[in-house]
């Protein structure tokens, strides 16, 4: 069992994960005079040669995420400087818009719109807060004043292709969604958007010949899987249409276009910026990262979150000993929390490997701490992950491959897992098992030479040694570097 230093998986990636690395590392002061007790907003005066303009500010911006409170108390006086400035109403309203204010981002998008009416952003972004509300009426007035100024833009037409079919101008919808497919560089948004609307007509068949040249090229993308899922159920296609749902998982088809990304990329509350710090840390910035984490105890004071965004960085430097001890820490402090257990198994399994022989009392605390974390998070795949790996290093194979399948269940669409669960049935003695799974994953996957090796062992354990030479070497040429090369070629019997 291969038990090299493990993968992290964060708790933060549970979240919207278009933050922008910058926002970890802003701490602005308070502007306590916009504050004022108003439900709405405030009446504040600017010089004599300005006039009063009322700006949005949130009645309850007390009770926002303090990095939320301060990021709006900033853009607030940027726009007071600068009131009769459109760019700065859109930004306030790009705020207010990604933190889920839609009648402050409306009334922030206005203020730009009226400086300057033939801003196509703003118009554009004022339709979807309005969409946010329910008001479709609105959001459609938005979106037909935003085609007039641009008439070209690829994802306004999609969009309102969307909203059309939502409010049951399918007709209309359709034309729309048509006239924004334009070769040679068509928007796959587009092409799904039109997929989507011809499922709600019940147009199964069509759905599915827009969308199956999609999924050959972008075997991953989960929501055009459940999309084609959805048609084949129409069509009575059942087992085909269990394979799609399958692997969407959870996914739905969902549509993010480039104004509405940009806005979702002023996220400012501690989610978005603890995922900042991990981004920071896994791009080799271990010591921006950290200082970023002591950053935001300046600004948050102490919370468990940070502690643990400690041991993201700790783990991405290698420091698994210190890692460990603060795990430990951690996990006594708040038993029932079961991502230390999960990160303390995942530290004592890589001290384990540097042990030679490997250290058996290590990997069977690592799998104690895993079982732990999972009686407290039974639906985490993170946990039996880190425990099918513990039993695999203590050689109980066949519960091995009981916890990557458990895995399988719980995130379908990680191919990892299935690579485990393949070499966790190849030790076991399965390896024809271990075969058709290594099938399975090459038609919804796609090969890749992860699952090449494991085929690899397969057929090696079945004696069918040419084949497996034959598929070794084709593994090397195409990733050379791979580590689990020297593990496949010993069990051939031939030189790493």
């Amino acid at each position: 069992m291969n038990l090299q230093t493990p993968a992290l998986v964060s708790p933060f990636r549970d979240f919207r994960t278009m933050v922008p690395a910058i926002a970890a590392m802003i701490l602005i002061a308070p502007v306590f005079f916009l504050i004022g007790g108003c439900d709405d907003s405030v009446s504040t005066g600017s010089s004599e040669n300005r006039p009063v303009v009322e700006l949005p500010v949130p009645g309850d911006l007390d009770e926002y995420d303090v990095g939320v409170k301060a990021a709006v108390e900033a853009e607030l006086v940027l726009l007071q400087e600068a009131i009769e400035d459109p760019a700065a109403w859109e930004r306030l309203g790009d705020l207010y818009l990604a933190h889920d204010r839609p009648g402050l981002a409306i009334e922030s998008y206005t203020g730009s719109i009226e400086l300057d009416a033939d801003r196509v952003r703003p118009v554009y972004l004022r339709g979807w807060a309005y969409h946010d509300l329910g008001n479709l009426q609105k959001a459609r007035a938005d979106i037909d004043r935003a085609l007039d100024l641009d008439p070209t833009t690829t994802h306004l037409k999609w969009r309102a292709a969307g909203w059309m079919a939502e409010e049951g101008d399918i007709d209309a919808a359709v034309a729309m969604a048509q006239s924004s497919i334009v070769p040679p560089d068509v928007d796959l948004n587009a092409v799904r958007m039109l997929a989507k609307i011809r499922l709600e007509e019940g147009r199964a068949d069509e759905t599915i010949r827009l969308l199956e040249p999609i999924l050959k090229t972008r075997s991953g993308d989960r929501g055009s899987h459940y999309v084609v899922g959805r048609a084949k159920q129409m069509l009575g296609r059942g087992d085909e249409a269990a394979r799609h749902l399958r692997i969407a998982g959870d996914a739905r088809s969902t549509f993010g276009d480039p104004w509405l990304n940009e806005a979702m990329s002023r996220r400012a509350d501690l989610t978005a910026r603890l995922l900042a710090v991990e981004a920071l840390s896994q791009a080799g910035r271990h010591d921006d990262a950290a200082s970023a984490v002591g950053q935001l105890r300046g600004q948050y004071g102490e919370l468990r979150e940070l502690d643990y965004a400690d041991v993201v960085v700790l783990v991405n430097r290698g420091d698994f000993r210190a890692a460990l001890k603060r795990t430990r820490s951690l996990a006594d402090s708040d038993p029932g929390w079961p991502l230390p257990r999960f990160r303390e198994a995942q530290c004592l399994l890589v001290l384990a490997s540097e042990s030679d022989p490997v250290d058996v009392v290590l990997i069977e605390q690592a799998a104690d701490a895993a079982n732990a974390g999972i009686a407290s998070a039974p639906a985490a795949a993170e946990g039996h992950e880190v425990l099918g790996r513990c039993l695999g290093g203590l050689g109980r194979w066949n519960e091995a491959a009981s916890s990557f399948s458990t895995c399988i269940e719980l995130a379908p669409r990680v191919g990892r897992h299935h690579v485990q669960l393949g070499d966790a049935l190849v030790e076991s003695g399965d390896p024809m098992a271990a075969i058709r799974l290594v099938d399975r994953m090459d038609a919804e996957f796609g090969r890749s030479v992860d699952a090449g090796l494991v085929r690899v062992r397969a057929l090696a354990a079945f004696g069918r040694t040419d084949e497996a030479e034959a598929l070794l070497a084709q593994c090397r040429r195409a990733m050379p570097d791979h580590p689990d090369l020297p593990r496949t070629a010993r069990a051939l019997g031939v030189l790493p």
